[in-house]
């Protein structure tokens, strides 16, 4: 077959090659037909699409949104900081007994919580022994002046006597020199000399005598002297322990836990009850330090060490305090005054501690209405400051971490940033970003579109009440009892 193939003539392989192009021409002819009509198609639907006239475009009106919204208001703030802290009594009286004894009488009203006036007896020692103590040491004083009466005395028979014996011895003395004038002259013999002579002697003697009788008068007056002031201290200190039996309340107060009763023996020294002072309670309550910086008015600038007292620390501060039970359902009130500031931050809250006291807290009680203010009690105090005019507020929920929300002239909403001088309540002092009459976005606006239209609604309520809670207007109101901002533990100071 390879030899026939080969000897094919070209001639016959070309009218092969004609064969199969009539054959493929006849087999897609009938396809290729199809196109003319189908470009045709096509050309005439875009000329008609892109001949035919537009639809009219519809207009809608902007979205809006309607949002609550104050005018940022401009007023005189009243700083407040509030601080929680324990009544305690402003001055205890620890009753301790001086001298040991039985006792033998007692106040009638000796029981824990009754209330003793200034002066009253309490508590009665056994004052025998101590009675007995003082009248030997009267008696023994009694001896002691009349020793120093007596040696007073012989000092002055004593001084008389040295007088008359001086002039005895002058007389003695121009006697022996007559005699020895007459022994010159043989006139008398020599044994009327030597008994003149003796005399001179014995002359001298009791001068002598006398004089030193005298000098030994002044160390026995001293001692006796001496002896005199021991035992008057002797009896001062017996009189003292005579006093010390019985015990008195030294100012009007309400007394503790008592645990005594008659011919109880009682040693020296033994605690035997408490009383507290009826005119003073004293309440420590703990600050926020980063929050009583308001409070701080200081018009002076600095102080040196010399001018730092407790009247410059009352000037500085500068603030009335008003003391209420946190822990009851009565809303009772006390008007307190600042005292003083602790000397040291708590430890664990890092607060201050500041101390008000409460003045005749019995003489304010109401019944049914004012309680007394007693020991323990736990208590809200709120401090007040001095007023700072024209500081602008906004609400604090209308802050959003450093910035407002505020409309502009075609009411669209925009951001602005603030810096906030201090928050208080439910409002914030805005020291930078507002200066007052903004309109202010109150409502939550989520989604925060920049730009977008807003229907504002007034809420003049709410901002009725910002600017009451920033003057203070409540502060002799009961406290709302959502206001529950104790110290934070934990906190830092700034």
């Amino acid at each position: 077959m390879n030899a026939d193939s080969e000897s094919v003539p070209d001639s016959a392989l070309g009218g092969n090659t004609r064969g199969r192009f009539r054959s493929l021409l006849k087999r897609f002819g009938t396809r290729l037909l199809f196109v003319p009509p189908l470009v045709l198609g096509v050309a005439v639907a875009v000329w008609v699409v892109g001949n035919r006239p537009q639809p009219a475009l519809e207009t809608t009106d902007e979205a809006m949104r309607t949002l609550r919204v104050i005018e940022v208001p401009v007023v005189d703030v009243l700083p407040q900081v509030v601080g929680y802290g324990t009544a305690t009594p402003g001055q205890t009286w620890q009753a301790v007994a001086q001298v040991e004894g039985r006792i033998v009488e007692v106040h009638p009203e000796l029981e824990s919580g009754s209330f003793v006036d200034k002066g009253q007896l309490l508590l009665k020692i056994d004052p025998t022994e101590y009675e007995y103590a003082v009248a030997q040491l009267e008696a023994e004083i009694r001896q002691a002046e009349a020793l120093i009466e007596e040696l007073t005395r012989t000092e002055e028979n004593l001084q008389a006597s040295l007088k008359i014996e001086r002039e005895a011895l002058d007389v003695t003395r121009r006697e022996m020199n007559r005699i020895e004038q007459l022994v010159t002259r043989d006139a008398i013999s020599q044994a009327d000399v030597d008994a003149q002579q003796r005399s001179l002697l014995t002359q001298q003697q009791r001068l002598q005598e006398q004089t030193s009788a005298l000098n030994l008068l002044p160390s026995r007056k001293q001692s006796q002297q001496a002896n005199l002031a021991l035992k008057q201290a002797q009896l001062a200190q017996a009189q003292l322990d005579l006093k010390h039996t019985e015990i008195r309340a030294p100012f009007d107060c309400r007394l503790g836990t008592v645990t005594l009763d008659v011919d109880q023996f009682v040693a020296s020294g033994q605690s035997l009850f408490e009383a507290y002072n009826n005119a003073l309670v004293e309440v420590e309550a703990q600050t926020p330090m980063r929050e009583v910086r308001r409070l701080i008015h200081n018009p002076g600038g600095t102080a040196t060490l010399g001018e730092i007292s407790m009247q410059r620390v009352r000037d500085v501060f500068d603030v009335r305090a008003i003391v209420e039970m946190a822990s009851a359902d009565l809303p009772a009130r006390w008007p307190a005054r600042f005292m003083r500031v602790r000397e040291s931050l708590d430890p664990q809250t890092r607060s201050l501690t500041m101390v008000v006291g409460v003045d005749k807290p019995y003489q304010q009680v109401v019944p049914g209405i004012r309680p007394p203010l007693l020991q323990g009690t736990y208590c809200r105090v709120t401090f007040i400051g001095r007023v700072r005019p024209g500081q602008v507020i906004v609400p604090r929920h209308a802050l959003h971490g450093g910035h407002v929300y505020v409309l502009d002239d075609q009411r669209r909403l925009r951001r602005r940033a603030v810096e906030v001088a201090f928050e208080q309540g439910e409002f914030a002092v805005i020291g930078r970003g507002l200066a007052g009459g903004e309109t202010l976005i109150v409502s939550d606006p989520t989604p925060v579109i920049e730009g977008m239209l807003v229907e504002p609604m007034k809420d003049d309520s709410l901002r009725e009440r910002l600017i009451a809670d920033a003057r203070g207007v409540d502060t002799d109101s009961p406290p709302p009892a959502s206001d529950t901002r104790a110290v934070e533990v934990g906190g830092r100071d700034d």
